[in-house]
């Protein structure tokens, strides 16, 4: 994750300023390939959060996590910035809508992670992964309707084969759902709002950019979001975790941090539609990761059943979002 002030910032300062001031629209840098680097790392990361968020749920509650989460990466971004002297200037002139704007960021990634450490817990990690990717949906059209971005038809082809796949995927617990709610749909629910609450983060964020680099956005994030948490939380309770409950709680703040902040950086580099169709990776991570896991002797997490029917179903995910990304990249 680079720390340093994003491209798109300095242009702002530079030749673009007027194009930019005309369009009030944010622009890629044209760096294709470490944009796509930044991504591949965030999926790398949260690929395999589900399944330790799923293990510390087992031993700390959802706020205290979620406090510790954010608090962690904030107070490791914290000193870089610092040291830069690249903290960011919210009480400067004509800023207050600005810093509306940013608040807003900071509250739908906290109802984010809210929403996915509690749904989380009512369904498999590597279900969560596949619905989550409904977020990949909403950051295409928003791609398409907000950021003037444009789709060929393979593209939108890929879109239906990806929302076809989470319907294969999903469909015996869809039926299941058809005989009443129960614990695995209120945890989809609750992953899908979740999905929705991200997909609004990543437009502000991406617009946001005009006027902040990522990690100064991602600085009063972390900071508001462990404030909100903080008085639901229970610090001290970290005191009666395991070393693996530590380790894994270690894990889910610094991911917090590399993986939002790599993600968050290479929105300056290349299309929202490029980046979200990268994410739809993220099962295929998680999935690995549990088959892995599970020849460890003592791994307690219950993997989803994988039927041919459901690795189809993740399989038609995948590539209709790989569909999305082809095209761009040819571009690039």
């Amino acid at each position: 994750m680079s720390l340093s002030p994003s491209p798109s910032k300095r242009s702002t300062n530079n030749g673009q300023q007027s194009s930019t001031t005309k369009s009030a629209i944010h622009t890629t840098s044209g760096r294709s390939a470490y944009g796509f680097g930044l991504v591949l790392l965030a999926c790398v990361i949260w690929g395999f959060f589900p399944i330790a968020a799923k293990g510390i749920t087992r031993q700390l509650d959802p706020h205290t996590i979620n406090f510790y989460r954010f608090a962690i990466a904030g107070v490791m971004l914290l000193p870089f910035l610092i040291a830069r002297g690249s903290l960011p200037r919210l009480l400067d002139r004509g800023s207050s809508r600005h810093n509306l704007r940013l608040l807003a960021c900071a509250g739908l990634l906290i109802i984010n992670y809210f929403l996915y450490i509690i749904g989380v817990q009512h369904i498999t990690p590597s279900a969560t992964q596949i619905l989550i990717q409904f977020s990949t949906v909403i950051l295409l059209l928003a791609g398409v309707f907000f950021f003037g971005e444009r789709l060929s038809r393979r593209q939108w082809l890929g879109c239906i084969i990806f929302l076809a796949g989470l319907v294969v995927f999903f469909y015996p617990r869809i039926i299941a759902m058809l005989e009443g709610f129960n614990d695995y749909a209120l945890g989809m629910g609750l992953i899908s709002l979740a999905a929705i609450c991200w997909t609004g983060y990543a437009v502000l964020q991406k617009q946001l950019l005009l006027q902040f680099t990522s990690s100064q956005i991602m600085l009063v994030v972390y900071l508001l979001g462990a404030l909100v948490f903080l008085p639901l939380a229970q610090p001290l309770s970290i005191f009666q975790l395991s070393p693996s409950g530590l380790l894994l709680l270690f894990f889910c703040g610094t991911s917090t941090l590399v993986g939002s902040g790599s993600f968050s950086e290479a929105m300056a580099h290349i299309e929202a539609s490029k980046a979200s169709a990268m994410l739809s990776t993220l099962p295929v991570f998680t999935i690995f990761f549990m088959w892995c896991l599970s020849f460890i002797p003592g791994f307690a997490i219950t993997p989803e059943p994988l039927t041919s029917l459901t690795l189809s179903g993740a399989a038609l995910v995948v590539f209709g979002a790989l569909m999305v990304a082809l095209k761009g990249t040819s571009k690039s």
